[in-house]
This record gives C-alpha cells, sequence and structure tokens, in this order.
C-alpha cells in the first residue's frame, strides 16, 4: 500500500512538472505535419521515385544528371536558364514556359513568351535554389519543396526554416537546367551580337566581338537603317506618326500598330485600332511619349536616330528595355529587344 502511494506521488509530481513547461511550438509545424503525411502517402503509391531528402528537407523524386558544368553554390553570383513546370501536391499544373505544357493545358497564347527564363539563383526561393545546386548544365530534376522553403530569406539551418513567417503551399518543381553563368551582362551581350550577325550580316559581318564594337559608343544598343530618309533633317521637340513592330530575338512579335503584322504573327487585338500612332521627343529618354504613354529608353533611342521618312531597326538589351523582371507574360526578364520602325508623317 505503502508502495502505491509512492508511485502515485511520483506520477502526480512528473505531471506537475509537465504542467509547469511551455510546449515550443514552431510557425509551421501544422504545415510539417501535413506534408509529411503526404510524403509518407506518395512513397506507398510512387516507390519508383528517387525520395531522396535534401538538408533542407525538401524530397528529390526524379534526378537525370547533366554532363555540363556543375552548379557548386560556393560561386558569388549565378545566374541559370531554366525550364521548369510546377504543380501542386495534388498534381494540378500551377505554372509553366513549356509551349507544349501550355497548349495542352488550353492556356497557350500566341504573344506569350515560352522558353528559358534567366534568373539569378540566389533571388530565387530557398528551397529551390538548394535543388538546383548539385545539379549540372542539361539536368533534370524533379523536387517536392515544403511551403516553408518558398521563402526569400536564408537561415544557417534547416530549424529556422519552420519559424519563418512566409507561410505557402509546398510545390513540385519540375527543372531543366538549360545552362549557368556568373556575369550576366556578358551573357546577354554576347547573346545581342551573335544575333547581330545572324540578322544584320552586310553591316555586322560574322564575327560577334567585332560586332560588339559597334556600338555606336553606346553599350548594348544597335541602329541599322533599312531605308534612308525622305528629308534630312533632324527631330526634336516635335511630334511625328509612326509604325512600328516590337519583337523579341527569337522572332516573336509582342505589339504592332499594323494590323496585317497582328494577324499573322497572332496577336491580332479586335479592340485596338491599328493606325500610325504619335511619338512625341522630349528633351530625355524619359520625357519622350508613344501616345500617352511613356517608352523604354531603347525604343527612344531608335527614334532619335531617325529622320522624317526613314524606316530603321533598334536592337538593344533589357537595361534599356524591360530589365530584370520583363513586362507581363509577353517579355521576360533580361531579354534583348528589336523594334522596326517607320516615320510615315
Amino acid at each position: 500500500m505503502r508502495m502505491k502511494k509512492y508511485i502515485i506521488f511520483i506520477a502526480l509530481a512528473c505531471l506537475s512538472i509537465g504542467c509547469g513547461r511551455t510546449v515550443a511550438t514552431r510557425q509551421h509545424d501544422a504545415d510539417k505535419r501535413s506534408f509529411d503525411a503526404w510524403v509518407y502517402v506518395q512513397k506507398e503509391s510512387h516507390p519508383e521515385y528517387l525520395w531522396k531528402q535534401t538538408n533542407l528537407g525538401s524530397w528529390i523524386l526524379e534526378d537525370t544528371p547533366g554532363t555540363g558544368e556543375l552548379i557548386t553554390g560556393t560561386e558569388d553570383t549565378v545566374y541559370i536558364r531554366v525550364n521548369y513546370t510546377t504543380r501542386n501536391t495534388s498534381g494540378t499544373i500551377t505554372s509553366t514556359n513549356r509551349e507544349k505544357i501550355a497548349q495542352q493545358l488550353g492556356s497557350y497564347h500566341e504573344s506569350y513568351y515560352y522558353g528559358p527564363d534567366v534568373m539569378y539563383l540566389g533571388g530565387t526561393y530557398a528551397g529551390v535554389e538548394e535543388v538546383i545546386t548539385g545539379m549540372r548544365d542539361g539536368g533534370k530534376r524533379t523536387a517536392a519543396v515544403p511551403g516553408w522553403l518558398l521563402t526569400y530569406t536564408r537561415y544557417d539551418d534547416a530549424e529556422k526554416y519552420l519559424n519563418d513567417s512566409t507561410s505557402n503551399a509546398a510545390v513540385i518543381y519540375e527543372i531543366e537546367l538549360i545552362d549557368h553563368f556568373r556575369n550576366v551582362v556578358e551573357w546577354e551581350l554576347d547573346s545581342l551580337c551573335r544575333y547581330l550577325v545572324k540578322a544584320f550580316p552586310a553591316k555586322y559581318g560574322t564575327d560577334p566581338v567585332k560586332a560588339r564594337a559597334d556600338s555606336a559608343g553606346t553599350d548594348g544598343f544597335y541602329y541599322v537603317q533599312t531605308q534612308k530618309p525622305s528629308v534630312y533633317k533632324v527631330l526634336k521637340d516635335t511630334t511625328v506618326n509612326i509604325n512600328y513592330i516590337g519583337r523579341l530575338l527569337n522572332g516573336q512579335v509582342f505589339d504592332t500598330t499594323i494590323r496585317d503584322t497582328a494577324i499573322f504573327y497572332g496577336i491580332y487585338n479586335s479592340s485596338k485600332t491599328y493606325e500610325p500612332t504619335s511619338f512625341t521627343y522630349g528633351s530625355n529618354w524619359s520625357d519622350a511619349k508613344l501616345g500617352s504613354n511613356t517608352v523604354i529608353e531603347g525604343f527612344a533611342r531608335t527614334m532619335c536616330k531617325m529622320m522624317p521618312g526613314e524606316k530603321g531597326t533598334g536592337i538593344f538589351w533589357s537595361y534599356i528595355g524591360y530589365g530584370t523582371s520583363g513586362s507581363g507574360s509577353t517579355i521576360p526578364g533580361f531579354a534583348p529587344l528589336r523594334f522596326d520602325i517607320e516615320i510615315v508623317n
């Protein structure tokens, strides 16, 4: 009897000690339980997957090694070119930059850009950066990334991510690493100059290095006259009417004032009026106006090269275009652009 009382006393003492403690909870404890349960079920359903867990807690499901240069994760600056498709944990596709998949989904649009995206690896989600690190150019990898790793903040251990205030659902990433490089400025200029010698060999020859030197004193801006002016007069402080075609260097047209061109490239909009539009010169690039809208610097620079009746083509890099973020679904980040312009009157 005395022994039973002693045991009861010890149990009550332990219970009272336990009640006095505060059990630490993490921001994403419930999310982790849910993600772990999903992994448990999927392992049973898909034993053919790798199920290799990363240090931070993502799961690599499939991995096709590339044969190119390795991303080690120790480089100071890495930019990547990738194709991707994302799915939620139910398997529904939520985003893609692949044309064929967009066509299958019925979300394809001829004016949208499809193809590899250029992005700064350190500017991606922490979980995505970890998945891509260790890949070689040409490789493919599918991974399930939990929501608490879909943050731009970086921590020094996995536990700290579970206390991050960012709240996202888990995402399955299918990633194809086209290539990577450390200097995006050099990469873009090289891409632009390779285009110049291909599209305008009569002016730029066949050597991209030489073409790069012919930029009229401005890095990343090139002008080609395709029809001489009817009047040799420098235009400034005035308004002219122009037709133009804007396109990516892959040939995809994203905007035009010409109806037949819009129809041909599948971007015709019945609510838009296709006719020459006004361009007003300003004292600075930022003051120029296309109709009532401001224009990118590369477009304004092209116009300043032209005279009445002239036709010309401006080709320029993204730093005087739409920059690192691009514009909507039609122009990706780090995209050089081409504008074919005619001053009508």
